[in-house]
Formats: C-alpha cells, structure tokens, sequence
C-alpha cells in the first residue's frame, strides 16, 4: 500500500499533467469505488470541472475542483487502496484492466486503476476531516507527537500507524523511522521520555523526505501496467539502472544484517502486521 512519500511524489507528477485542464467526461468501471455517491452523482458534481490544484493529506490526493465561471474551488477526494494507480495517458490508447474510473482531459485522460478495488473516489470530504496532522506539515510539531503518544496503551509503533492521530506513515515506514530514532516498536507510546520522542519526531521528517528526493529522481511506472519490479511502489521504467533502487533500512530485510550494528534484522508480528526491527539497536 502506498503511504505518504510515494503519494507526495504521485501528487507531484501529477500537477503539472493536470493544472489547467477541464474534465470533459467522467466514466465509471467499477462502481465499488465510487462511494457514498453513486457514479451519476459523482460524474454530475465533477463533469464541466477546470483542475486548480492537486493536494495531499497523509496518504490521500484531492484535486482542486471549480465550476465554469466560479473562483471557488471543492476537493475530489482519492485514495488510492492497496494497489491504486493514476495516471494521464492519451485518449486514443486502450485503456488498462482493472481500470475503475476515467476523467475525460480533451486529448488525455486520467485514468484510475485498481485492481483490488478498495479504493475510493469521492467528493465527500469525510475521510480528510478524520485525518490527523499531517506528518510533513509545519502543524507537525514536537508537541503534538507528545500529545498523540499521551493516554494510550498502544505500542508505539502501532499509534504512528493511526491516521487519526498522525497522517502519513503505513508499516513500512513506521518500522524505519523506529530504527532511525533507534526506538523499540514494542514501547508503549505513553511512556516515551521527551528525548525519544524528538529523536523520533526528527527520525519521521528525515525518512520521509529522504524517500520524497529518491522517488523524485526516479523513472517510475505509475501505470504500473507491467510486472512490478518492487521499486518504490510503482515500479520503474524500463533501463532504470540498478543502483538507483531504493534500499530500507530494516522493513523487507529479516535475517540480514543491521546497517547501524551488523545484527540480524528481525520480523514478528504486531497487531497483525509484520514488524522489522533490530534488537540490539532497538533494545528499549
């Protein structure tokens, strides 16, 4: 599933493609995404749209919506599941399997596909007024990581993964920002002292905009048409050289050795998810 630092690059693919243009037509294959509205509803709200901008909270996108002749814009809110894809491809090609949804763009077209189908289209806005702050933002502060770890028993691996609380971070990056601020996912979140919790306030902000600059640089898929290479989610074109793979610190890499210590990377599960840690580096 993608998290934030691959929709943040997504989101920055995306803008200058869509800024500019006006949804023509919307098209839904897959009704299931589409939710509460039903896809006439939905193509009602959004067809005749200009795109103004295109945003990110946590792990969702939204695009800047206006009306003909209207300054005032509205979020089309989407996110993109477990194995979303969105990308504009020209209007005259085939479109992909698993395609749920098309925006019209004149000579292109925004195409969203989703082969599992849990992902959402809509222009209600209540998953992004259910979000917590987002993990980028400038509202993310020391403070408010202190105050997302207060009266809770939850370790603290799994409160970073509440996006009611902080938006942003998934598995992956909860167990490497973990190992950054060298802290135990077994710890509970209240009982922190104020040193570990700058140590991993600081660890978020680095993982994730150390991510944001690889995938920045890359040749990505974002069709994600062919067989997946594993590369930063989205997979990479063809003649994307080796080196440029992106490399996590411990998440993927039971039994390999620790890059801090040389330790044996471990994995065990955690509120039904697998967590990767080093137990040396991340003893308490």
């Amino acid at each position: 599933m993608p998290e934030l630092p691959e929709v943040e690059v997504l989101r920055c693919h995306l803008e200058p493609l869509l800024v500019g243009k006006r949804v023509t037509g919307f098209q839904v294959l897959k009704p299931r995404v589409v939710r509460p509205e039903t896809p006439r509803q939905l193509q009602g709200g959004v067809a005749g749209c200009s795109i103004k901008g295109v945003g990110r909270q946590g792990k969702f996108l939204w695009l800047d919506l206006a009306k003909a002749r209207s300054r005032k814009t509205f979020p089309l809110t989407i996110h993109l599941g477990m194995t979303g894809r969105l990308f504009v491809q020209d209007s005259d090609c085939p479109l992909p399997g698993h395609t749920a949804a098309v925006f019209g763009l004149g000579r292109k077209r925004l195409v969203f596909r989703d082969p599992r189908s849990f992902g959402r289209v809509t222009l209600k806005t209540d998953s992004l007024d259910q979000l917590g702050v987002d993990a980028l933002s400038g509202e993310f502060t020391i403070p408010k990581l202190m105050d997302a770890f207060s009266r809770t028993s939850q370790a603290v691996k799994i409160r970073l993964m509440d996006q009611q609380h902080i938006a942003g971070l998934g598995n992956i990056y909860a167990c490497e920002v973990l190992h950054r601020a060298r802290v135990s996912p077994f710890s509970a979140a209240s009982e922190l002292r104020l040193a570990k919790v700058k140590a991993l306030h600081q660890a978020i902000r680095v993982t994730l905009q150390k991510q944001i600059e690889l995938g920045s640089k890359l040749k990505l898929n974002f069709a994600g048409e062919g067989k997946s290479d594993g590369l930063f989610y989205f997979g990479s074109t063809p003649g994307q050289a080796h080196q440029s793979r992106e490399r996590f610190r411990v998440y993927g890499r039971e039994g390999e050795a620790c890059p801090a210590c040389g330790n044996k990377i471990e994995r065990v599960e955690q509120a039904k998810r697998g967590t990767f840690f080093c137990p040396q580096c991340q003893a308490g």
